[in-house]
C-alpha cells in the first residue's frame, strides 16, 4: 500500500511541475531603457504559423514576465487553438528596476513611484520595437496588459493616464489600496476624455482576499468603471476559497478566455 501511495504521489509531483514554453516559439532580447535607466529582458511567444510578412498580431504585455509568461503563452495557445482563432504575440517584460518601483505610481512608502518611467518605456521604446521587429499591431485595440498585484495596479494606473496607449487591461488582484487608493482618484480625473473609448477590462480577485485591503477598493474601482464607460465590457472574478497568491493562475486563466471572447 505504501509503494502505491508513493507511486501516486510522484505522479501528481511530476504533472504539477513546471514546464517552460516551447523553445522552438519563443524569442528573447534585452532592451536598455532611456527611461528607466534598466535593463529588461524581453521574452516573445510565438503563434504556430507566425509570418510577420503576410500579418499583423495582438499582443499581450505580461508584467512579472519570470513568473507569468510560460502559464499566459500555453493557455493562449490553449485557447486560440480551440477557438480556431487567431493567436497574439505574448511578451514577457522581465525585472529591469525593482517591481515595487516600476509598477508603482507614487513616491511612498510601499513603493517607488515609477510607473509613468515604466510606461513610457513600455509605450515608447518597447512597442516600437515589437512593432518592427515581431509584425506587432500598432492599434490600441490590438494590446493587452496583463498583470498580478502590483502588476494589476499599474494595469489601473495605465488605464487611467496611458489610455490611448492599451484597449485591454486583465488586472488580477490589483493593489488598489496603494496609497490611499491614488489610482481611483486618477480614474476619475481622467474620465471624461477615457470614457470616449471602447475598452475590455477584467478583474479578478480571490474570495480569501475580503479580510484584508484588498476587496473594498476592489468592488468601488469596478463600480467607477461599470457606471461611468459606455462603451465598456467588463467582467469580475472572485475565486472561491482561494487567497493572493492562489487565486491568480485560476483568474489569469479565465481573464485570457475573457479576452479571446470579446476581443
Amino acid at each position: 500500500m505504501k509503494k502505491i501511495i508513493t507511486i501516486l504521489l510522484l505522479l501528481a509531483f511530476v504533472s504539477c511541475k513546471k514546464e517552460d514554453f516551447k523553445a522552438e516559439f519563443t524569442r528573447e532580447f534585452a532592451i536598455q531603457s532611456t527611461s528607466t535607466g534598466a535593463n529588461y529582458t524581453i521574452k516573445v511567444a510565438l503563434p504556430q504559423n507566425y509570418n510577420s510578412e503576410l500579418q499583423k498580431y495582438a499582443t499581450i504585455y505580461v508584467l512579472d514576465g519570470e513568473e507569468n509568461f510560460d502559464l499566459v503563452a500555453k493557455n493562449c495557445q490553449i485557447i486560440c487553438s480551440e477557438r480556431s482563432s487567431t493567436n497574439v504575440l505574448v511578451v514577457s517584460i522581465g525585472y529591469g528596476n525593482d517591481r515595487a518601483v516600476d509598477y508603482t505610481p507614487t513616491d511612498v512608502a510601499e513603493g517607488g513611484g515609477g510607473a509613468e518611467k515604466f510606461m513610457h518605456f513600455i509605450k515608447d521604446e518597447l512597442m516600437p520595437k515589437m512593432e518592427m521587429d515581431f509584425g506587432a499591431d500598432s492599434s490600441r485595440k490590438s494590446k493587452t496588459i496583463l498583470g498580478h498585484s502590483f502588476g494589476g495596479l499599474l494595469g489601473a494606473y495605465a488605464f487611467a493616464k496611458f489610455n490611448d496607449v492599451f484597449g485591454n487591461y486583465l488586472m488580477l488582484s490589483p493593489s488598489l489600496w496603494y496609497d490611499n487608493e491614488i489610482v481611483l482618484k486618477y480614474e476619475k480625473e481622467n474620465r471624461s476624455e477615457n470614457k470616449k473609448s471602447h475598452q475590455l477590462v477584467f478583474l479578478g480577485l480571490g474570495e480569501m482576499e475580503n479580510s484584508g485591503r484588498m476587496l473594498a477598493p476592489f468592488e468601488a474601482y469596478y463600480q467607477q468603471l461599470q457606471n461611468n464607460y459606455p462603451d465598456l465590457i467588463i467582467k469580475k472574478s472572485l475565486e472561491p476559497h482561494l487567497s493572493h497568491g492562489g487565486s491568480k493562475n485560476p483568474n489569469i486563466i479565465k481573464a485570457l478566455n475573457f479576452y479571446f471572447q470579446n476581443r
